[in-house]
């Protein structure tokens, strides 16, 4: 992470201290080639000496303002129809004039989230095949500085430096035409969702790179949200008292008789020590994950912007060790609200990624000990937002089976927000989006029925694999699914009814509970369609209310974190106890051997 600069962590409010004292600056958002949002007020913003008058023109539309006493001045032009057309657009204070070129009107959406959205078009399948051929001069491409803050930025840098980390030139905060160059380090989601929209729409499209690796849910959403929020005091109150305790002299101690210590061991291996630390560990106030800091340090800086909506592939950091479900679902319908209103706009769309799978695929060797994990909680949660949210979409993206929590299948996710959008954002009603979602549960006897919105289908041709069912005892083993027959046709042929399934196991005579793609990297291969270009997983679901153990703050007691770690690995070795004797009893009922007995409350 590039340190924040002294300059930089001084932007409150509209003051621009560090762009300018008196001389005219316009945000760093505005610039030769960029997207400005179509039939929305064009608002740009800037610094200038104070009281005098600053004056924009862009295409028709000519407005003056007067600086306030600060020097900052804000202005709404009336707003634009979309246009392929480059305009210029000058701003005008006094002896200055600020010129920008080739600017077209059209859809600006944000690509939001952490690594899983920042991942390049040139790291994945077929990303070559797209980075050659992306000379789209209508779409317009820019990535927002990583800069992470305790207050709110109203600019952003524009960095063209070399990153160590990455060991590439990167060029942030301006904009750019796509060509294959300037689009092989862009966002892959969020491209190939752009280049769709563009080719479909005849739109212009300028994409806003808004991502960050590692990032938390609440890292996007703003102090004063979370404040809101019950659950999140104890998170804020972990973080103040982090800020509070940081001496840097004593941090930069610390870390110089760590790397003594680490110096000596080298040594005794005849290994080279690393050089010595000459700065601090970070402050945690401009920490990437301290609550708001995310959201003030970057979407914050050009929130002044109108834009057209939004996608978010975020989730992993939130399912690790310290996971609290509940409380992600309870952020992210937050956040969501969060940015409509820093935006200005309560039906902004939105569309949500869910958590992608990572670490070892789950099987029907290991099922269970698989399903012990928080990862389909913070799924759920995000569904959840696209249930209780108007205008919002939940696409699951579990179905890949890869083992590594970066899987390379972008091209896919970004296809499918696209579809998402051009069906219900543009018009295109040939392009349908119809998820299917589990609507009603009925459990009769031996099985449970399961009632869908819409048909069912199996995505490889095999029979339904995914499914699980527990009874009193919360053991869930692997069930057979199948379509619920609902009669014959004249001909003696059984009809089945293609919206419910039948969900049972021999080892489960009396299920209470089912659950489907239920693990980090789940098996399931239920689907909404049978056109292969059309498919939508079923997202994960349960039918029970057996929630993850939450995870425990800083400042509660060791007894109650004691108790967290201990209920997680009773969880743990339950599920692997299960997972072994599992075959066994499976065998046992198949020859006939002994009968199931009624699952039993520990």
């Amino acid at each position: 992470m590039r340190p924040l600069t002294p300059c930089l962590l001084s932007l409150i409010s509209l003051t621009l201290p560090c762009l300018a004292s008196d001389k005219l600056t316009v945000a760093h958002f505005f610039g030769d080639h960029m997207v400005i949002q179509r039939d929305k007020p064009i608002r740009i913003w800037g610094k200038s000496h104070p009281g005098e008058n600053v004056r924009v023109r862009l295409s028709i539309r000519d407005l003056t303002v007067k600086a306030d006493a600060q020097g900052n001045w804000l202005m709404e032009l009336e707003a634009l129809p979309a246009s392929s057309q480059g305009k210029a657009m000058t701003v005008q204070s006094g002896d200055t004039t600020i010129t920008y070129d080739n600017i077209v009107v059209g859809d600006v959406w944000i690509c939001g989230g952490q690594s899983n959205m920042e991942d390049d078009i040139s790291y994945v399948y077929h990303g070559d095949m797209e980075v050659s051929s992306a000379n789209h001069p209508m779409i317009r491409l820019m990535t927002i500085p990583q800069q992470a803050s305790p207050t709110a930025f109203t600019d952003m840098e524009r960095l063209n430096e070399f990153n160590s980390w990455t060991r590439r030139h990167e060029k942030k905060g301006s904009w750019s035409q796509c060509t294959p160059k300037s689009v092989e380090r862009f966002s892959a989601i969020g491209y190939i969702f752009g280049k769709r929209l563009h080719l479909v729409s005849g739109v212009p499209i300028g994409l806003i790179d808004n991502s960050w690796g590692g990032t938390t849910i609440e890292a996007w959403t703003s102090r004063e949200t979370l404040k809101e929020i019950p659950e999140a005091r104890g998170l804020l109150q972990d973080w103040d008292r982090k800020i509070a305790s940081y001496d840097a002299a004593a941090s930069l101690k610390d870390r110089i008789q760590r790397w003594e210590k680490d110096s000596e061991r080298r040594k005794e291996r005849g290994e080279t020590p690393n050089p010595k630390p000459t700065e601090p560990d970070q402050d945690p106030a401009s920490d990437r994950n301290n609550p708001g800091a995310s959201f003030n340090g970057m979407l914050a800086s050009f929130s002044s912007a109108n834009i057209k909506g939004a996608i978010f592939n975020q989730g992993y950091n939130n399912a690790l060790g310290n996971a609290r479900p509940r409380l992600y679902a309870s952020v992210i319908q937050a956040m969501i609200q969060n940015w409509r209103e820093a935006f200005r706009d309560n039906e902004m769309p939105f569309g949500i990624i869910g958590l992608t799978p990572g670490g070892q695929p789950q099987t029907r060797d290991n099922y269970e000990i698989r399903m012990v994990d928080a990862a389909p909680f913070i799924r759920e949660g995000q569904s959840k937002a696209a249930r209780d949210l108007d205008g919002v979409c939940f696409m699951p993206a579990y179905d890949q089976q890869v083992p590594f929590y970066h899987p390379h299948k972008k091209v896919l996710h970004g296809e499918r927000l696209a579809r998402w959008a051009l069906a219900t954002q543009y018009g295109q009603t040939q392009l349908r989006w119809n998820p299917t979602v589990l609507e009603h549960t009925e459990v009769r006897n031996d099985h449970v029925i399961l009632t869908f919105n819409g048909m069912v289908r199996v995505h490889d041709g095999r029979p339904f694999d995914g499914f699980a069912v527990a009874g009193k005892d919360r053991h869930f083993v692997p069930a057979r699914a199948e379509f619920v027959i609902k009669g014959k046709d004249d001909r003696g042929r059984e009809q089945k009814d293609e919206r419910k399934l039948k969900v049972w196991s021999p080892l489960v005579p009396e299920p209470v509970a089912v659950r489907y793609a239920w693990a980090r990297n789940p098996l399931g291969n239920a689907v909404n369609s049978g056109h292969h270009e059309r498919i939508i997983p079923i997202p994960s679901f349960r039918t029970d209310e057996w929630d993850w153990p939450e995870a425990p703050f800083d400042g509660d007691s060791d007894e109650k974190r004691n108790a967290h770690r201990k209920a997680i690995n009773i969880m743990r070795q339950q599920a692997r106890k299960w997972s072994e004797s599992r075959p066994l009893d499976e065998a046992r009922i198949l020859l006939g051997l002994e009968k199931p007995n009624p699952s039993k409350e520990d």
